[in-house]
């Protein structure tokens, strides 16, 4: 089902873990990939799938993290995984079946913040 939301030839849907995705899509920015993640959030509730012996609802729902940017260089996979895995668990925290959108747009290190460490500024 979630490989039927994603359109595009070059995008990539892949299961990630037991119960995770990863949906890999190039030149595709923050409202675009929100935009798929509602897409497949809406299919998975249209399923109807049954969520028995759950305290957190009737049917099976979906929490999404999304991330986007713009990457440098020498930016890893691994710094997506880890913007798209704490929006994945904001939402879950945020009562389920959202979409949260991960802390940063564009990938480290801009110019405006070289020398601040790989993280990009302190908040």
């Amino acid at each position: 089902m979630i490989g039927e939301r994603v359109f595009r030839p070059a995008d990539l849907a892949a299961r990630y873990g037991g119960e995770e995705f990863a949906i890999v899509m190039p030149m595709t920015d923050l409202e675009g990939a929100c935009q798929v993640a509602d897409r497949i959030r809406d299919g998975v509730l249209e399923l109807r799938i049954p969520h028995s012996g759950s305290d957190t609802g009737q049917w099976v729902t979906l929490s999404v993290g999304v991330a986007a940017a713009v990457p440098a260089s020498d930016v890893e996979p691994d710094w997506f995984l880890g913007v798209a895995d704490r929006a994945l668990y904001s939402a879950k925290r945020a009562g389920r079946n959202r979409i949260a959108i991960g802390e940063t747009a564009e990938a480290w290190p801009r110019p405006d913040t070289l020398g601040q460490g790989r993280e990009g500024p302190h908040h």
